[in-house]
């Protein structure tokens, strides 16, 4: 999957910008607060319905404006597709057209553009809650099993608020309880096994990325990678466990062990790896494991969209180099942004000319590289 060509109104500080014939590689550079992360914001928004900088959606669009419009013409394989995006003040869910056709979900939208995001917020993966990571392992999950995943998690989360609203009632009697302890397990132990299969596929790859990224670099670090399923899988089945703790449950009136609780762990030696590696080392880190869960997708015929916003921060420039060999290796979209061309040339060097397309960006406009 590639963007051919991506339109943008009203989104941010753009009142209209057309972007065509996009490349391989995608350069978006200009001064700061020109716009060139709001240009990655949008195909991020493109291909997910949300931002990745707020909450506030409203925000998105553009002062004096009354909605924003994105749209984009996309390469399958050759054939030419359509999606497009608009939201307007005062509308509660954004309208989402692909082939001219209404999406209603945003799994839908998922599907059709997956993308891999690199930001300055990347460092919230191993610095944020355990609730991102399972975003993290559970994004691929669903890319992978998209209908078992995403019916189970479904059961399981209904399960859960049943259950817990259940638990905060001290008359609740244990004939009320078991039913949404019961589908609570078998929904669970599905999303269990679906993230325990990816982790396992996904943890050879990130180790091989991040020992190739690191070759030859002064002071790496060797990492290891740990799956948490939310319980004590190896001691107990989660039936076990939920029955185990229901008396503290009941004191406490919620859930405290299953799949809603996992994390995944990232250690360098018996420490967590947060607490061990420079902010360099980290971003490293961090880049490492996108990249391996973009191999492993295509691995199922699924390429992924890169949006990497200023790469060459916290970095030194072996490791920029390699992450970006890394990244051209794959064969998939990359759109990046710098303040100057000069600051990735030596990311480039041999890349042919036609592949890495440039664009100016400035005062909320984006023009080709003259």
């Amino acid at each position: 999957m590639r963007l051919r060509s991506f339109s943008v109104s009203g989104f941010r500080n753009f009142e209209a910008s057309a972007l065509k014939e996009l490349g391989a590689v995608n350069l978006f550079y200009g001064e700061n607060g020109s716009g060139k992360t709001s240009l990655l914001e949008a195909i991020y928004c493109l291909g997910s319905s949300r931002s990745f900088r707020t909450r506030k959606w409203q925000s998105l669009i553009r002062s004096g404006s009354e909605q924003f419009l994105l749209r984009a013409e996309l390469d399958r394989e050759g054939t030419p597709e359509r999606l497009g995006i608009q939201r307007r003040k005062g509308e509660k869910v954004p309208l989402v057209k692909f082939r001219g056709e209404v999406l209603r979900s945003a799994g839908e939208l998922a599907g059709v553009l997956p993308l891999q995001l690199i930001d300055s917020a990347a460092f919230q993966l191993l610095e944020g809650p355990p609730e991102l990571r399972r975003q993290w392992l559970d994004w691929g999950v669903f890319h992978v099993e998209q209908q078992r995943f995403v019916q189970s998690w479904k059961r399981y989360r209904k399960a859960l608020q049943q259950r817990n609203a259940l638990l905060r009632n001290p008359g609740t009697s244990p004939g009320a309880l078991a039913p949404w302890t019961d589908e609570l397990v078998r929904s669970g132990e599905v999303v269990h096994i679906l993230r325990q299969a990816q982790f396992e596929r996904l943890v050879p790859l990130i180790q091989a990325v991040y020992e190739d990224i690191n070759r030859g670099a002064s002071a790496a670090v060797s990492l290891s990678y740990h799956y948490a399923p939310g319980w004590d899988a190896k001691e107990s089945s989660l039936a076990e466990r939920l029955a185990s703790a229901l008396p503290t449950d009941r004191e406490l009136g919620y859930t405290r062990y299953g799949p809603h609780r996992a994390d995944v762990r990232i250690k360098a030696g018996t420490q967590p790896a947060l607490e061990v590696l420079s902010r360099g080392q980290l971003k490293t880190a961090i880049c490492c494991i996108r990249i391996a869960q973009a191999k492993l997708l295509a691995q199922y015929g699924i390429k992924s969209v890169f949006l990497i916003d200023d790469l060459a921060a916290e970095l030194d420039s072996h490791r920029r180099r390699q992450l970006t060999q890394a990244l051209l290796a794959m064969e998939m979209q990359l759109f990046f942004t710098s303040i100057q061309p000069a600051d990735l040339a030596d990311c480039f060097e041999g890349l042919p000319p036609q592949a890495l397309k440039k664009f100016h960006v400035k005062h909320g406009s984006a023009a080709p590289h003259v």
